[in-house]
C-alpha cells in the first residue's frame, strides 16, 4: 500500500490537477485546519467541484488541521523541531481521524494528504502520514509528491 501528500504551494490548479492525474490519486484527504486559500481554485468548495468533476472524491479533515496557536508559535519563532513535537502530541488525540484514513486506504483508495506547503519536511501532513504508516505496521509507503 502506499499514501502520498502533495502541497499546491507555487502551483497552479491545472498542474496540481496533472499530478493527482500522474500518481492515479482518487481521492484528496485535505488536512488544513482552515480549507480557505487566497489561491484561486483551493478553497474547500471549489477544491471539492473541481475534484468531483474529474471523480476524485474530496474529504476535509479539519480535525487533522494545525491550530491557530501552534501556527502563530512556527511564524514567530521558526522552530519546526518544537512545532513538530507539538503537533505529535496533539495528533494522538485524534486516532478517531487517522483509523478512518486508515481504513478508506485499505479499502483500496489512492489518497493524497494535502496542506498548503510545497516541502513535506516543514508540513504537519508528514506526521499525519507517519501515523497511518504506523497503524500498518511500518510497511505502508509514503510519497511526498515534489513538485517541479
Amino acid at each position: 500500500m502506499e499514501i502520498f501528500t502533495i502541497g499546491y504551494e507555487g502551483l497552479s490548479q491545472i498542474d496540481f490537477l496533472k499530478y493527482l492525474k500522474h500518481y492515479k490519486i482518487n481521492l484528496i484527504a485535505d488536512v488544513r485546519h482552515l480549507p480557505l486559500s487566497r489561491k484561486k481554485g483551493f478553497s474547500k468548495s471549489s477544491l471539492d467541484e473541481t475534484l468531483n468533476k474529474r471523480n476524485i472524491e474530496y474529504i476535509n479533515y479539519r480535525g487533522l488541521g494545525t491550530s491557530k496557536q501552534m501556527r502563530n508559535m512556527l511564524i514567530s519563532t521558526g522552530d519546526y523541531k518544537t512545532f513538530f513535537n507539538e503537533y505529535k502530541k496533539e495528533i494522538r488525540c485524534k486516532s478517531e481521524n487517522i483509523n478512518d484514513l486508515y481504513k478508506i486506504l485499505v479499502d483500496g483508495k489512492r489518497i493524497a494528504l494535502l496542506c498548503y506547503e510545497r516541502d513535506a519536511k516543514k508540513c504537519h501532513r508528514s506526521v499525519v502520514a507517519d501515523e497511518i504508516k504506523k497503524l500498518n505496521g511500518n510497511g505502508l509507503k509514503i510519497t511526498h509528491i515534489k513538485p517541479i
